[in-house]
């Protein structure tokens, strides 16, 4: 196996000026896409250590020790689109507090404790005094947030799981000048499995719940989509909950709220058009009655879905 790559930088002997740009290198280069923003730009500092497999791109396993001055950072949908960066990154601040925030949800992260951020999504990081702290880089087909989970942006290291994580990233540091690619190699790769077994345990008892919601939210849609009223807003209210976990209860069976609730009613309605017994009543009608509010947005759906329009449906049904 290739010697691992062991990279230092600082900004220690640029001009002050030069500081910020070539920071915003530096991320770019390690992470990828972001909106950075140093709190005192003219007196801005950092420095970096990163270990890595020879050959490296955006998303592969890396260890990164940061040290910087007040610096907050952006990552935004556009970001992910551009740089196509799916991994995870393991934030652990060392000294000073991190700031996290993604998925609605904001922490603040103490020296000795670990959080996960999920890059494929936006999210913001920053620190509003010195910081030192590790981002290790974890592959998407290593580890895959499960879909709909929420943001693991704080973890409890007292977790037998968790805990031998930030063993393991502390071994990586603490033998740093010695660790060898096959080293690194086992260490990040045993991380990034306790992980996983981590998260899936902290997930399964919200997934069941999730799961018996989506399955309830389907059979009331089902029942009641030819009710015009009925929207993604009054399917939450009904069960309950807000129109964010409604979403990700169905997330889990591959569709949205909105997208079950249409194909329902564009279901429903297609039989009616094909029913010989109601070949005399007009399309208007039955988009209406199954649950279109308007005649057009009947037509666009049918569109959509055959390429076809409502009366060439029904034509192919009743020559």
């Amino acid at each position: 196996m290739a010697e691992l790559e062991s990279i230092a930088t600082t900004t220690g002997e640029l001009p002050k000026s030069d500081r910020p740009g070539f920071w915003q290198e530096q991320f770019r280069g390690n992470h990828g896409g972001a909106q950075i923003r140093f709190d005192d730009h003219p007196t801005f500092s950092g420095s970096l250590r990163v270990q890595r497999l020879p050959g490296y791109t955006l998303g592969k396993w890396q260890n990164m020790q940061f040290a910087s001055t007040p610096t907050s950072y952006k990552r935004t949908a556009s970001d992910v689109e551009s740089d196509g960066d799916r991994s995870t990154r393991l934030i652990i601040p060392r000294r000073g507090n991190l700031g996290l925030e993604q998925g609605g949800q904001s922490v603040l992260l103490r020296p000795g404790q670990i959080g996960v951020i999920d890059w494929s999504r936006g999210m913001e990081l920053g620190h509003q005094e010195p910081v030192i702290g590790w981002a290790i880089t974890i592959p998407s087909d290593t580890l895959r947030i499960a879909p709909g989970a929420p943001p693991h942006l704080s973890l409890d290291t007292s977790n037998a799981l968790f805990g031998g994580v930030l063993s393991l990233a502390e071994q990586l540091w603490r033998h740093a000048d010695a660790v060898t690619s096959r080293h690194f190699l086992t260490i990040s790769t045993t991380i990034a499995a306790l992980l996983s077994a981590g998260l899936d345990e902290r997930w399964a008892p919200e997934s069941e719940t999730l799961a018996a919601i989506g399955q309830d939210a389907r059979l009331y849609i089902q029942k009641n989509s030819d009710d015009h009223r009925l929207t993604v807003e009054s399917i939450a209210a009904h069960f309950g909950i807000t129109r964010r976990q409604l979403e990700r209860a169905l997330k889990l069976s591959g569709t949205t709220p909105y997208s079950f609730l249409l194909a329902t009613r564009l279901e429903r309605a297609v039989e009616r058009l094909r029913d010989p017994m109601l070949h005399r009543r007009s399309i208007a009608d039955i988009a209406y009655t199954s649950g279109f509010s308007t005649l057009s947005s009947f037509n666009r759906a049918c569109r959509d879905k055959y390429g076809v329009t409502p009366s060439q449906l029904r034509e192919r049904a009743h020559p």
